[in-house]
């Protein structure tokens, strides 16, 4: 402990990241830094008033890296980076590091709509994300049976000498052979771009204008195919949950707690709609306040090839709020601002996502108690030593115990 000490005072001053080893030098926990000799040198001032996690992860450090950075911004980077990477025992982890899929609106001169994993800092649009594959399926199936625009690969619309057979069944308007103008198609993708950012009353105007225009030049054919635009437009707007008028991009994240058990519920919404949402266990994660899990919580989910909106809600006050506003705005490209709402809609609908996430945690711990009882109760017809950890079948042998023998 002397030479941990004595490492500590050798830190410098500044911003960055540290991580603590144990004697294996397997990776305990890392973390960032202001400054890195006041931050690192707090764990062995005083064992007073830390939690018992703390005091348990202080007992197991026998080294200590660090790496300085030039910002907090780019130290908190660094330490989502090294946290995937190395696991460590004693950081809070969010547990799903899966990409939702989205829909992307291409950037070419006659763009297309397809299905991605995650955000890349392109010049394309991104829609999304569709917690549930069946919905943004469905989404698309509708947009292409309804806004004929190509969907064919690059190579394809390149190399293509007369239309395929999407145009002979009105799924397309064939730009590969210039059946249509840019013009034309530009406005077809605009009417993409309005569905897909929830825009349906602008849309519906829209093409309403249009359909009277077609109508007036007597082209009935295309007044009848925008007139089935509207129809599946408004069938949708029926669907839809719409809680504000604003169209605007937001995320509302609430946190429920059952003693060291924790469960966090992230609402999205899009356009002033709701779209879904998604729940994140996270385990014997009593010791840390809510503020710094849900900074833990919004620094790893958004560390990943996540959509970032315009607007994270939360319900208490975060860690560290100016520094993960400026990286998410970073990583935007425009401003982004976490706010913590105190009346109006804001407050309905963060307090939903608690409602939901104390019902995920219920369910979550009904399953691991009724999970518990199961293999309790497998010692005792087995007569085993201990409660079995893992069951492994042998195609030839039968099932094999471990952790229980």
């Amino acid at each position: 402990m002397d030479s941990l000490k004595g490492k500590v005072r050798t830190l410098p001053n500044l911003s960055g990241v540290y991580i603590m080893k144990d004697e294996k030098g397997h990776v305990l926990y890392v973390g960032k830094a202001k400054s890195l000799k006041k931050r690192v040198g707090s764990y062995f001032l005083k064992t007073a008033g830390q939690s018992p996690k703390t005091l348990s992860l202080v007992s197991h450090i026998s080294d200590i890296d660090y790496m300085v950075t030039s910002s907090e911004v780019e130290a908190l980077i660094l330490e989502n980076n090294l946290i995937k990477r190395y696991r460590p025992r004693y950081n809070v982890i969010l547990r799903d590091d899966k990409n939702y899929p989205y829909l992307r609106l291409s950037s070419e001169e006659y763009p297309k709509l397809t299905v991605v994993r995650g955000v890349k800092k392109d010049r394309a649009h991104y829609f999304g994300p569709y917690t549930s594959a069946t919905s943004m399926r469905e989404t698309l199936r509708l947009i292409r049976r309804v806004f004929p625009i190509r969907a064919c690969s690059d190579d394809a619309f390149r190399g293509r000498k007369r239309p395929c057979l999407n145009y002979q069944i009105g799924r397309c308007v064939a730009p590969c052979v210039e059946l249509v103008s840019k013009e034309e198609y530009g406005e077809l993708v605009n009417d993409i771009k309005r569905f897909l950012e929830g825009k349906n009353k602008e849309l519906t105007r829209s093409l309403e204008e249009k359909m009277k225009e077609a109508s007036e030049r007597l082209d009935f054919e295309l007044a009848a195919s925008i007139r089935d635009r509207i129809n599946a437009v408004r069938k949708v707007l029926e669907r839809q949950v719409v809680f504000s008028g604003r169209l605007v991009d937001e995320d509302y994240i609430s946190i429920a707690r059952r003693g060291a058990e924790a469960q966090v519920v992230i609402i999205f919404v899009r356009g002033g709609s709701v779209i879904g949402s998604k729940s994140f266990p996270f385990p014997k994660s009593g010791d840390t306040p809510d503020p710094a899990l849900l900074a833990t919580f919004i620094s790893q989910f958004y560390g990943s090839e996540k959509f970032v909106p315009e607007e994270v809600a939360v319900p208490v006050g975060i860690e560290e709020k100016d520094i993960i506003e400026k990286w998410l705005t970073e990583r935007k490209g425009r401003s982004v601002k976490i706010v913590r709402p105190v009346r109006g809609e804001k407050v309905k609908v963060l307090d939903m996502a608690l409602r939901n996430a104390e019902l995920s945690l219920k369910d979550r711990l009904g399953l691991e108690e009724k999970g518990s009882k199961i293999l309790d109760s497998l010692k005792e017809t087995l007569h085993l030593k201990n409660v079995p950890q893992r069951i492994q079948h042998r195609r030839k042998g039968g099932c094999c115990l471990h952790g229980g023998l």
